[in-house]
């Protein structure tokens, strides 16, 4: 396995699996409390936060894959230079995660065994799975606006994964603030 499709898949599976480990280690406090706690805040709160640091802007793509979510944080990290954004389903358990990183960064996380797609603009994405059997990950990687932006959910959520993904990469048609319109009931 390359030193990038090793880098992937870690990064994939701890930060698809990061957040309930940690959610599930306090059944007293609510969902809000364990994501604050480890430093999430609200979606648009999060995109401040990295715009600020990087002064420029952040799009989000405007589709959602088509699954009920009952909670949205984001989370920046200055240090590890990376934005996270995560809608959950209490209830049942399962996340759709964006991981978004300057351009500079992301481009060291694609693979050349990754396998490849053309979006509408014609921009290359990258996706493939990791995970075991039972737990399956779709990984979906594209460069858009100088920032590389990394979806991941857990494959059997979605009947057709790439197509979703595809999608949503290719919603990229109106700015952060109509985007933001859209989860502010989260």
């Amino acid at each position: 396995m390359t030193k990038e499709k090793l880098t992937i898949l870690i990064i994939g599976i701890s930060l698809f699996l990061f957040g309930w480990q940690s959610v599930k280690a306090s059944q007293q406090k609510s969902v809000e409390e364990d994501y604050y706690e480890l430093g999430y805040k609200s979606i648009s709160n999060a995109i401040r936060e990295a715009e600020s640091y990087y002064k420029s802007n952040i799009d989000l793509p405007i589709e959602l894959p088509p699954l009920d979510f009952t909670h949205s944080f984001g989370r920046f990290n200055g240090k590890h230079l990376g934005l996270e954004i995560e809608y959950l389903n209490e209830e049942k358990h399962f996340n759709y995660i964006i991981n978004i990183f300057p351009v500079e960064e992301g481009v060291k996380l694609f693979s050349s065994t990754d396998s490849k797609i053309l979006l509408k603009d014609g921009t290359q994405a990258y996706y493939s799975t990791s995970g075991t059997n039972s737990k399956k990950i779709f990984i979906f990687m594209f460069n858009k606006n100088n920032w590389t932006y990394i979806l991941s959910i857990e494959e059997d959520l979605l009947d057709k994964p790439l197509p979703t993904l595809v999608g949503i990469a290719n919603s990229f048609e109106r700015k952060i603030s109509d985007s933001l319109k859209g989860i502010a009931n989260y």
